[in-house]
């Protein structure tokens, strides 16, 4: 994940936090310094609707080590510089005890968003590109994006998404990722506990021609469930 991409998913976890109609979260702004009087470069700077100030301005670091007294300072300095505006520096890999001291000092908060947290929170727009997520399920549905992709189906197995949620995260994994996601979809149609999944698996799978005779006629020898066998011998015909 580039430096741009970690801003681009920090900015969901903000745009949960600070939702629309009322608030506005942007990436990449320009905003004038107050001493230095020239444009300095924001990651992220969140404002309320109507409002030409921001009410929040981050700055976000991808590094491979917590940050340090001096890359703290930088931040510093440059919030120091807009003046005014209460700010967060985010870091994938938490802080030293020294700069977390300085920032705390200064009144800026510091939050880690770590490069997992991160993976999940940037297939977030692709799902609401599908359907009006629930801001509750916003970041679990961006987590689930990112189990289909890298095929664990565990993370599926007791899993709180709401159907039209659920149905969205396998929309958009199908579309990106079609083998790793039909997969999970063929292990969630074997051994899912709950008769929905399995019957919303078999579904998607026969929309995407992923049922095989094979396959079928191993889930009608185990498969208890009315409605799902009813499905699986539809397939057959």
């Amino acid at each position: 994940m580039t430096p741009k991409e970690y801003e681009e998913a920090v900015l969901e976890r903000f745009k949960t936090a600070w939702p629309p109609p009322q608030f506005v979260v942007r990436h990449n702004v320009r905003l004038t310094g107050q001493a230095t009087k020239v444009r300095r470069q924001i990651d992220i700077a969140i404002y309320e609707q109507g409002s030409e100030k921001p009410s929040l301005i981050v700055e976000v670091k991808r590094h491979m080590r917590a940050v340090d007294a001096p890359r703290a300072g930088a931040t510093i300095a440059l919030v120091q510089d807009i003046g005014g505006v209460p700010a967060i520096m985010v870091s994938t890999q938490g802080f030293s005890i020294a700069a977390a001291n300085h920032l705390t000092w200064e009144g800026i908060g510091h939050l880690t968003v770590t490069l997992t947290e991160a993976l999940g929170l940037r297939w977030v727009p692709l799902v609401e590109h599908r359907f009006a997520v629930d801001r509750q399920f916003r970041e679990l549905s961006g987590d689930m994006v990112e189990a289909l992709r890298v095929g664990n189906a565990a993370a599926f197995m007791d899993c709180d998404l709401p159907y039209e949620e659920w149905i969205a995260v396998m929309a958009v994994g199908q579309s990106l990722f079609p083998l790793a996601s039909n997969r999970l979809l063929r292990s969630l149609a074997t051994d899912h506990y709950d008769d929905a999944v399995r019957y919303n698996a078999l579904q998607l799978l026969d929309g995407a021609g992923e049922l095989d005779t094979d396959f079928v006629n191993g889930l009608l020898e185990t498969e208890r469930d009315l409605d799902v066998l009813e499905l699986l011998e539809s397939a057959c015909l």
